[in-house]
């Protein structure tokens, strides 16, 4: 598992909450206003490709540890049945 360094959030939140509060406070010019609107896409872009790839990731090792247990097929009758699998034997070769 990651360890990240969570005590780095609070300080980025104290710096957001910092930002956020000069944007609605105005001051700001409709290029600065457009270009964190451009930025705040791409994240979000990012950040959905993201949740994508972990989504996809997680479904991959959820099948292999399915696959781990046994295949599950059909069986004549339509029937869903479970194969089990075996590891094949270690084979030493000279």
């Amino acid at each position: 598992m990651h360890v990240g360094a969570f005590e780095e959030l609070d300080q980025l939140a104290g710096a957001k909450t910092s930002l956020f509060e000069s944007l609605t406070r105005g001051g700001s010019s409709a290029t600065d206003l457009a270009l964190i609107r451009n930025k705040l896409s791409e994240n979000q872009t990012l950040l959905a490709a993201a949740i994508r790839g972990v989504t996809a990731a997680r479904e991959r090792l959820a099948a292999l540890d399915n696959v781990r247990d046994g295949l599950a097929v059909y069986d004549q009758k339509g029937q869903l049945a479970k194969v089990p699998t075996t590891k094949p034997a270690l084979q030493k070769k000279a």
